[in-house]
């Protein structure tokens, strides 16, 4: 009897395994829509920050705004937490940045046709050079960045292994007092932290891989609801704070929003770590949250490619008629979701020409230059 308990009990810890946890593709969905919020906000013809308090104010640059950050922080917890589990696999992380590669080059050449047949105004000659070299043109930052990060991580994963647990928090812990403190309060300090840069993926894969190999329960779900509610008050707090400042000196207004203008700002952090926790301790499956969380990168590539960015929040969705408005909280995450369903639509359509197509054996051109090359290589050394 124990032995047949023991079995079933096995199967099941494999399953689980197995099995995609749908609050974590939840939360995929959930920081998706939270960059498209944020590029409402701040992408938007209309400028927030010269505007007076106002409770719209507020929540535009107090929650709307950070939230984006928050969400590319949450997009990278959540691919860093199962990659420092596989194996430091060179082969492994060059099929990944592969495969991500096509639907990144599908998306600036489709994009850019669309915009070059509808609307040439709005193409430059850096996006039409961007739409066949996406990834090294830096396009799209996030998915340049990442790919950067796939190519270092077999490299990064035995470095922070071989520190051993003890030098491994220590380094969590300067980099955190360096950049999430120190850097982390002010816009004007940065100790060399650069926005929008493969640094911020290294920062946080040090911190993710010592939570996930050595203290997987140090944030439990009370800890991280105080992360969530602290990092939010800080960030409207300065909000209330700056404003007034700002306006009266008549300058620098965007420094309103400093505290959520970079994913390492201590209220994003704390906000991005919390939501991330409450997420993973929570467990559940659905086929349909599942499937949708597929497409949440193309929410992604279409909202932020700039023409179609031009077009969405300068000329679509501008703030300039209904920012005094008392319902504009909620026209705001109206059209976010609209822009991300309609955005998960359109990458349906490009996930079934995949299927029919390239993804009949997903990586088989990258095994084969694979082999040549490792072919070549070794005929070369004998």
């Amino acid at each position: 009897m124990p032995k047949h308990t023991n079995t079933t009990n096995g199967r099941t810890a494999t399953h689980m395994r197995k099995t995609r946890n749908s609050s974590i593709e939840l939360l995929r969905i959930i920081a998706a829509y939270l960059i498209v919020l944020r590029h409402f906000v701040g992408a938007n013809a209309f400028d927030v920050w010269t505007q007076p308090l106002s409770f719209n104010k507020i929540i535009l640059e107090g929650m709307f705004y950070p939230s984006g950050k928050v969400g590319v922080v949450l997009f990278f917890l959540i691919s860093a937490w199962f990659l420092c589990e596989s194996t430091t696999d060179l082969k492994a992380a060059l099929r990944r940045a592969w495969i991500l590669e096509r639907e990144i080059l599908f998306y600036s050449l489709a994009l850019t046709a669309i915009v070059l047949a509808t609307d040439r105004s709005l193409l430059t000659p850096r996006i039409l050079v961007s739409a066949v070299l996406p990834t090294s043109t830096d396009l799209w930052w996030y998915t340049t960045s990442y790919i950067v990060f796939l190519i270092l991580c077999p490299f990064l994963t035995i470095g922070l292994k071989f520190l051993g647990q003890r030098t491994h928090r220590n380094c969590c812990l300067a980099s955190i007092i360096l950049w999430s403190i120190g850097g982390g309060l002010t816009s004007f300090v940065s100790f060399d932290m650069t926005k929008e840069n493969v640094l911020i993926f290294i920062y946080l894969y040090a911190l993710v891989s010592y939570w996930r190999w050595y203290q997987p329960e140090l944030i439990d779900r009370r800890t991280a609801t105080i992360f969530v509610i602290l990092g939010y008050t800080i960030s409207t707090a300065s909000v209330l704070a700056l404003t007034p400042i700002t306006l009266t000196l008549d300058r620098g207004t965007h420094q309103q929003t400093m505290l959520g203008q970079n994913e390492w700002m201590l209220p994003v952090m704390l906000i991005g770590f919390g939501m991330f926790s409450l997420a993973k301790q929570h467990h559940f499956t659905s086929k349909i949250v599942n499937s949708i969380a597929k497409s949440t990168l193309a929410i992604y590539l279409i909202t932020v490619y700039p023409p179609i960015s031009t077009l969405l929040w300068q000329r679509m969705f501008d703030m300039h008629g209904i920012y005094d408005n008392p319902w504009l909280t909620a026209y705001a995450l109206g059209i976010a979701a609209l822009t991300a369903i309609a955005c998960i639509a359109i990458d349906y359509i490009r996930r079934a020409l995949f299927t029919i197509s390239i993804d009949r054996n997903p990586g088989k051109w990258f095994n084969n230059l694979w082999k040549l090359s490792t072919k070549k290589h070794n005929h070369n050394n004998q």
